[in-house]
């Protein structure tokens, strides 16, 4: 069983998305702004992060950044999901090393095979 942690502040998507992913059998912790994503990701170790950009509390890119920052964090999978179309945007995060970039709406079905792609890569 893997660890999901979603950093998502629209509460109906992170529990659809956490429902889903439990439903694989794997344990999801679900934090709704920028500092418990953070706080989180350092003290739970999740095996992959489901991260949006658009959070309160610290943005997503925040986040992000202070997740490959750390030692006892960079190794963690991170797909991100955002709103934005900004190609700047999407150049920097993907120089941040990330598993898999999608826009919203994303359907729940590719959330969810990312998830199972990178969950698999990891067990490798």
């Amino acid at each position: 069983m893997s660890k999901v942690l979603i950093v998502e502040d629209n509460l109906v998507t992170a529990n659809a998305t956490g429902r889903a992913i439990t439903d694989l059998g794997h344990e999801v912790i679900i934090a709704q702004d920028g500092y418990l994503g953070t706080k989180f990701a350092f003290d739970k170790n999740p095996d992959l992060i489901i991260l949006d950009l658009a959070l309160p509390g610290g943005g997503g890119f925040s986040v992000l950044k202070n997740i490959r920052l750390s030692v006892n964090t960079r190794h963690i999978p991170v797909v991100v999901v955002t709103g934005s179309s900004d190609e700047q945007l999407k150049k920097d995060i993907l120089g941040l090393s990330i598993e898999a970039y999608l826009e919203k709406p994303v359907e729940l079905g590719k959330l969810i095979e990312a998830v199972k792609k990178v969950l698999e890569k990891g067990k490798k």
